[in-house]
């Protein structure tokens, strides 16, 4: 089942939570700093993690994809290292090769590697096995998807995601633990605007440091991966997101007729999807639309005479962090 998180129900589901995540946040910082305790160093790697507070929805992936394609088009090397949730190679670890399927290592790993098929992808429960074979590969850059978890890795760059407007945005962790982070993104809808060239942050700039981001859209795209324009076309839209309700939000600006929102991680059926397309057709709306990361867990289903599209999103920093991010890492010497 999936509850909406801004309905009433959710409101007056805060005040129990808010004791019951007293108990949890206190065992699970218990349990960082026994992990904190027992450090790894990897000194011939510069080690960028990438953190949020809650259970998701903030949009990591997105901001490892951006920090990827800065490094691409700087012609650098680098291996990502993500969890692979839920997979079959989360328990054992893998390196992610095009031809890996979602149920061997999960959503984010298909889609980080289509992003970067010449870059190494590993997924794995265990962060150190998965650190110490990119090594044996000559990577020299890791970008550590959710590493706030791994406390015993000393990171060289934390960046912390955070989305304010969620009512559960902190009932994981702590709200004091952000201060440990050197680059914290606060996210706002309209941060997207401000980056203009004159209000880049300087290279120089120094650490830690605050900005906001957001998300602009890229456009649609059809299931053969081709651009698509639906101009003023209706549509229902649907995610199985940590917050859904961001995704129904970048949606409206279009002409949204109707939304469904799934529990993230999500695995789609072929009932699913035809549910959703008779939705769809209650709401007289011309396509089905979900995000990129839904549409790879969908791919294998039967699509036939069902007009399902999928939107591409980009991340927009109201600075220019990605450039920080590099000079950092330059200045250490690993670039």
């Amino acid at each position: 089942m999936y509850i909406k998180t801004y309905s009433k129900f959710n409101r007056g589901l805060i005040f129990i939570l808010n004791p019951v995540s007293l108990l949890y946040k206190s065992l699970s910082f218990l349990v960082l700093k026994k992990r904190s305790l027992k450090k790894k160093n990897y000194d011939n790697a510069y080690i960028i993690s990438i953190d949020n507070l809650s259970f998701g929805g903030t949009g990591k992936t997105a901001l490892v994809i951006a920090i990827g394609k800065y490094l691409s088009q700087k012609k650098i090397k680098f291996a990502i290292i993500t969890r692979g949730y839920r997979s079959r190679s989360e328990q054992k670890g893998a390196l992610v090769t095009a031809q890996n399927t979602v149920d061997e290592v999960g959503d984010e790993a298909i889609l980080l590697k289509r992003n970067f098929p010449d870059q190494d992808i590993y997924v794995g429960k265990n962060r150190h096995k998965s650190l110490k074979q990119a090594r044996s590969r000559n990577n020299k850059i890791m970008l550590l998807d959710d590493g706030f978890q791994s406390t015993s890795i000393p990171k060289n760059l934390k960046i912390m995601l955070i989305n304010p407007h969620h009512p559960y945005y902190y009932l994981r962790h702590f709200k004091c633990l952000m201060r440990g982070e050197d680059i914290i993104l606060r996210y706002h809808p309209e941060s997207g605007s401000a980056l203009k060239s004159n209000h880049r942050l300087s290279v120089q700039h120094s650490l830690p440091m605050e900005a906001s981001y957001s998300f602009i859209p890229e456009g649609f795209y059809n299931p053969q991966h081709q651009s698509l324009e639906i101009n003023d076309a209706s549509i229902m839209g649907f995610s199985a997101l940590g917050d859904n309700i961001r995704f129904q939000t970048d949606l409206s600006a279009f002409n949204l007729k109707a939304f469904k929102a799934y529990r993230d991680h999500f695995h789609f059926t072929q009932k699913d999807i035809k549910q959703l397309d008779r939705l769809r057709q209650n709401s007289k709306a011309t396509y089905l639309v979900c995000t990129e990361k839904d549409f790879i867990k969908l791919a294998h289903l039967d699509l036939a005479g069902i007009p399902l599209i999928y939107i591409k999103n980009r991340l927009q920093l109201s600075v220019d962090v990605l450039s920080v991010i590099y000079n950092h890492a330059k200045k250490q010497g690993f670039i």
